[in-house]
Order: C-alpha cells, then sequence, then structure tokens
C-alpha cells in the first residue's frame, strides 16, 4: 500500500477513535444522572445557604470531586444510597473541585474528600473511597 493511502487509513482510524471516546463520555454522563437523583450539587454560589446555614437543622455530607476521578466514581452509589436510606434527615451532596473555588477555603489537597458538617463546623473527615457503613455511622452521630 502506498504511503499516503497508510495515512488517510490511519487518520480516519483516530477520528472514528475520537468520536467513539466523546460518545461513550456523553453516555456515560447521561446513564449516571438519574442515578445521583437524590444527591445535591453544591456550588460556589449555594454553598452558604445550602451546607452552611442548612447544617443548623441537620447534618450535611459534602464530597469533594472531580470528574476525571476515578475513586471518586466509585463513591457516587455508596452516596445515592445513603442520600436514598436518611432522605429528609440528612443532605448528601457533591462540590466539584475543578468548577467551584470553595475547595480551597477547606483546603482540599486530595479527592475524594468527605466533610460532616453540623451546627456550622465540620465534624468529621474522610479520604478516599469509604465504606458505607462509615459514613451512616458519622451521619448518625451528628443527629441524622
Amino acid at each position: 500500500m502506498k504511503k499516503s493511502g497508510l495515512v488517510i487509513i490511519t487518520t480516519l482510524a483516530l477520528f472514528l477513535l475520537g468520536v467513539i471516546i466523546i460518545w461513550w463520555s456523553i453516555y456515560q454522563k447521561a446513564a449516571q444522572e438519574p442515578r445521583m437523583a437524590n444527591v445535591k450539587t453544591f456550588t460556589d454560589d449555594n454553598f452558604q445557604a445550602e451546607v452552611v446555614e442548612a447544617s443548623k437543622q441537620r447534618p450535611i455530607l459534602v464530597d469533594f470531586y472531580a470528574e476525571w476521578c476515578f475513586p471518586c466514581r466509585m463513591l457516587d452509589p455508596v452516596l445515592e444510597e445513603i442520600a436514598g436510606d436518611l432522605k429528609g434527615r440528612a443532605v448528601i451532596g457533591k462540590v466539584n473541585t475543578d468548577t467551584n473555588l470553595i475547595s480551597r477555603r477547606f483546603g482540599i489537597s486530595r479527592i475524594p474528600a468527605i466533610f460532616i458538617i453540623r451546627h456550622e463546623e465540620i465534624k468529621n473527615t474522610f479520604y478516599g473511597v469509604v465504606p458505607k457503613e462509615t459514613i451512616v455511622k458519622a451521619l448518625q452521630e451528628n443527629g441524622s
């Protein structure tokens, strides 16, 4: 085969691979959204009201994560299950560290980082993938 034919085939193959990767990423994100129905999204704009002020009423679990973080994704089903189990007794939410500066205020240097906030204070902190039982126990100790 001529060199130009090989270049064209290689270019087409790489283009097709790129399209497949983009499609798969969009598909995975869309498939994940309904699963996280009980988990709130905290941002720089709503953090004061949704976390700090709300912590006076019930414990708030804040998961600091990033989209590219595989251990963060492993934690998602655990958080969704906890949010469903403790609905009304605790608030479970996530903060994307790539798009929100509030993570700097907390000195987040590794993710996933889970903070349990109650009465405007950090009561518990966990790093990495944490078992459901550990998180539930910490939430119960703080009034859920």
